[in-house]
């Protein structure tokens, strides 16, 4: 759904851009005038500030945050859920990185994407299960149908781990036919820490009780992407456009394993285990009006390969066929956009089938074989009294999910006896928007969501290295129901941007990893359990232009999530944050032509970690800490965009922790046994071309 958002860039006159997608909204209008709180990030944002991850190119955004694993992994938090509870889109369609697992990033690059949608608060209503948190719509790079060829380059030097980025994309057509193509390599060598005191060689002393296993260059944290895009259109003669995507993501790399995780002692030093992902998706879409609905059919088929090695055996050593687990997924989705009608102002109308087929193949079971289905219905409606707006959505989805022995080469006893499960399940939201003003508005919304227990979830064997834990499936789980409730105090003016939000979600049956007190193979055993849960949390940002040179920003966020029957903590939520910021951008020509810097200053309270959450068992280990204390962190950036020989160049410079602050990030996936990244000093040039 389109619409034309009005936005002020520092040191240059308001201007219209071109219309963007608002995911969650009936029909088409500003995103500062939907219900739903949503955030549009665009591609120049995310390349500026050397984002090489989804996870790093939103986690600026208010409510939004990011479990990071190195360079290779950034995984969005909204409002503190993640994983299985964010519903991920590429173009709309819901797709799968098998997110169980805290490490697995999602497999789109971003230097392939136009732009980012981020959609705040319960989603189920447009795209069904796991849409608890909110939803991610990654949109791919547009076909420009009117010229012959445009494009950019792309360069990017990475300090910390020696990190090389090289790119191209390109786009253009002839009025009928188009085209869009894009080619990215990443290439990043080991991480680098503060050299900070550790806890080995053994033996330690009582004083680095809580010092991290390893600091200064982290072993075996290096990785390899060559991911891509081929697009080609049509546009017929009737208005109609007719588009088919492919696009791979194909990565390598080492994650580094906490001691004892491998084949040899503590002493002996760091171990790696190699990792290899692969995804390809097939997409043909269409857009086409026809007797006043604008319909939109697409076709999706999407297969995932996740192979992993034993603990001990890097990427380097080969596959060792310890995990292999391998899905086909096909979605066929149609949806309508009418205009007035019985009443309403408008909306949109559709139905939706997925079939996913999965088979795990590795020595270890992990995650099983399997079918899932699900048939949905639903419709999402707007209608406008004045200077009131409200939306409202309902939707059915029939889920049907089977673990299969015969499609799992190693399956546990709970895989052989397992049955086909079926949930019927209605959701619903209610949203509204109330104009005081031309620049401030109050927004309220409830919905109802849902989230299928996963074949994993119900049917995990095995260890798991990406958690460093033996991990039990529970075929009794029941599905996950929500109720979220937000509100939204927002100004928008030609200087002044402003939200205030404040939700509550209620989630029954919440699905969490429970740590048994049990030990398998020397590591925790957590088994998968449900209790009722609630989160409650604030966002606030500003952004002020006081001058057309000098923008100032300020952002803080808090979440709080617990059982509902003991108290206890959710796993993995972020740590109380805040943020000040300011950005200069004077007038310049020539060689300084359109100069900026900007400062950030980055504040993060301590935080306890939760009982059972992932890696929360190196809180009672003889080193390292799950537990995190509090830190600042300082970044820096600047720019030019020179014209060279009639085309611009766009030099940025990034420096993430520009003081080599020694920390721990709470969500930082290896703070059991290390410490966080060190200064990066991220160098990126991009040459926009065109004929």
């Amino acid at each position: 759904m389109a619409s034309n958002v009005v936005m002020a860039t520092p040191g240059s006159e308001s201007q219209t851009l071109e219309p963007v997608t608002v995911t969650g909204a009936p029909l088409p209008g500003n995103p500062l005038l939907q219900a739903a709180d949503v955030d549009v990030v665009d591609s120049g944002e995310m390349e500026a500030k050397g984002a090489t991850n989804i996870g790093e190119a939103l986690e600026s955004q208010a409510g939004v945050n990011a479990i990071s694993t190195g360079n290779s992994v950034g995984k969005p938090v909204i409002r503190g859920l993640s994983g299985e509870r964010i519903k991920m889109l590429n173009n709309g369609i819901g797709v799968d990185h098998q997110q169980y697992g805290v490490r697995h990033m999602p497999t789109t690059d971003t230097f392939l994407l136009n732009r980012v949608e981020v959609v705040r608060g319960a989603s189920s209503v447009l795209y069904g299960s796991s849409a608890l948190g909110g939803a991610i719509n990654m949109l791919s790079s547009e076909i420009a149908w009117e010229t012959p060829v445009q494009g950019e380059t792309l360069t990017r030097y990475s300090s910390n781990n020696g990190q090389w980025d090289t790119g191209i994309k390109a786009t253009g057509g002839n009025g009928r036919l188009g085209y869009s193509l894009g080619l990215i390599r990443r290439d990043g060598g080991n991480i680098q820490t503060p050299n900070e005191a550790t806890h080995f060689p053994p033996p330690p002393s009582k004083g680095l009780r809580d010092a991290p296993a390893y600091t200064g260059e982290l072993d075996d944290t290096n990785f390899n992407q060559v991911n891509g895009e081929l697009a080609l259109g049509f546009r017929d003669d009737d208005g109609g456009t007719w588009t088919a995507r492919y696009s791979r993501f194909n990565d390598e790399h080492n994650f580094l394993l906490p001691p004892p995780a491998g084949q040899l002692p503590p002493s002996a030093g760091a171990e790696g285990v190699g990792q290899y992902i692969d995804n390809q998706q097939l997409e043909l879409s269409g857009e086409k009006r026809v007797d006043g609905i604008t319909w939109k059919p697409q076709l999706v088929w999407q297969n995932n390969r996740r192979r992993s090695n034993a603990g001990g055996r890097s990427r380097a050593d080969g596959f060792d066929d310890a995990i292999d687990v391998e899905f086909d997924q096909y979605t066929a989705r149609l949806e309508g956009q009418h205009g007035p009608f019985a009443g309403l102002d408008g909306g949109t109308v559709g139905v939706e089938y997925t079939h996913k087929d999965q088979v795990s193949r590795g020595t270890t079971q992990l995650s099983p074989g399997g079918t899932v289905d699900n048939v949905a219905a639903f419709a999402f409606e707007e209608k406008r009294f004045g200077d009131l707006l409200l939306q409202a959505g309902l939707r059915y989805d029939h889920h049907r999910i089977e673990g299969k022995a015969s499609k799992t080469a190693n399956p546990s006893q709970n895989v052989t006896d397992a049955e086909s499960q079926s949930y019927d399940v209605v959701t619903g939201s209610l949203g509204g928007i109330y104009s005081f003003t031309d620049n401030l508005s109050l927004a309220a919304n409830a919905g109802r969501g849902f989230r299928a227990p996963s074949l994993f979830e119900l049917y995990v064997a095995g260890k798991h290295g990406g958690v460093a834990a033996f991990q039990r499936g529970n075929p009794d789980l029941d599905p996950e129901t929500s109720l979220n409730t937000d509100l939204s105090l927002r100004w928008a003016s030609s200087t002044t941007r402003a939200n205030a939000t404040v939700y509550r979600n209620v989630i029954d049956d919440y699905i969490f990893p429970r740590d048994t007190g049990e030990s398998r193979g020397g590591s925790p055993v957590f088994a998968y359990a449900q209790t009722d849960a609630i989160l409650r949390g604030v966002e606030l940002s500003i952004e002020q232009d006081v001058t057309r040179q000098l923008t100032l920003s300020a952002a803080a966020e808090t979440v709080n999530g617990e059982r509902r029957d003991n108290g206890d903590d959710l796993p993995l939520l972020p740590a109380d944050n805040m943020r000040v910021g300011a950005r200069f951008a004077p007038q310049g020509e020539g060689w300084a032509r359109n100069p900026y810097t900007s400062l950030t200053v980055r504040r993060y309270a301590s935080k306890d970690a939760a009982p059972g959450e992932p890696f929360s068992q190196f809180d009672d280990a003889p080193f390292g800490s799950a537990s995190t204390d509090g830190y600042t962190l300082v970044d820096l950036g600047a720019g030019i965009a020179p014209r060279v020989g009639g085309q611009v160049l766009h030099l940025d410079l990034a420096v993430h922790n520009l003081f080599d602050e020694d920390y721990r990030g709470f969500l930082d996936t290896y703070k059991g046994y290390a410490l966080s990244p060190g200064r990066d000093i991220r160098l990126t040039a991009r040459l926009d071309f065109g004929v």
